[in-house]
């Protein structure tokens, strides 16, 4: 598994969440070239939930389309995704991928690691003038039956999204109800690594 930028990749396997296709009231031709540019190196990609952005208008199928055009296209539905086919959640591997804004189920929380996303996560970095909010990946352990399990969880692919600083306030999704994430570790885009209790206390 590595990751670059905003998304994460197992062997031939891109995995994005939370474009929220239609979130702005035109064709975002802007976010639909970046998926393709990602798309067409790679075999297959995942869509872990939230395609497109519910309550608006948007030609989804036609997004889903242009992408399906150029590499095999698997959709995790989540929250946002009413009338859109897809899976409530995929085993890649030692993976379960789902969008996590529910528990998908047994079958999929057995796995050794997780891919989620949902939570849209971003850590606040204060400076002398303020700050600046910045997307970043989530990763830590949980114990799941008395079994340490990985977590990762995508930061939203869409750059317009609002995002969650999570060193001061709690994001979305099951996973941050049940389960101590103070540990975890932040990585943003360009690979920093940043640990979330540290920036916590600034």
């Amino acid at each position: 598994m590595k990751l670059l930028n905003d998304a994460v990749f197992i062997g031939k396997k891109a995995v994005i969440a939370d474009l929220h296709f239609g979130l702005v009231p035109f064709y975002d031709r802007e976010l639909l070239d970046k998926v393709l540019t990602l798309a067409e190196k790679f075999q297959t990609l995942i869509i872990a939930g939230d395609v497109r952005h519910l309550g608006k208008k948007s030609p989804v199928k036609d997004f889903l389309d242009r992408i399906s055009g150029v590499t095999e296209v698997l959709v995790v539905k989540g929250n946002h995704d009413i009338g859109i086919n897809g899976f409530k959640a995929l085993k890649i591997g030692k993976f379960s991928i789902f969008h996590g804004h529910a528990i998908p189920g047994e079958e999929f929380m057995d796995s050794k690691a997780f891919i989620l996303a949902h939570a849209h996560p971003s850590v606040f970095i204060p400076s002398e003038v303020g700050g600046i909010k910045e997307r970043a990946f989530l990763t830590g352990e949980i114990e799941i039956a008395g079994e340490k399990k990985r977590v990762l969880v995508l930061p939203a692919f869409n750059e317009l999204c609002s995002s969650t600083a999570v060193n001061l306030e709690r994001p979305a999704g099951f996973m941050f109800r049940k389960f101590d994430y103070q540990n975890w570790e932040a990585i943003l885009p360009d690979g920093t690594v940043l640990s979330l209790r540290a920036i916590s206390k600034k």
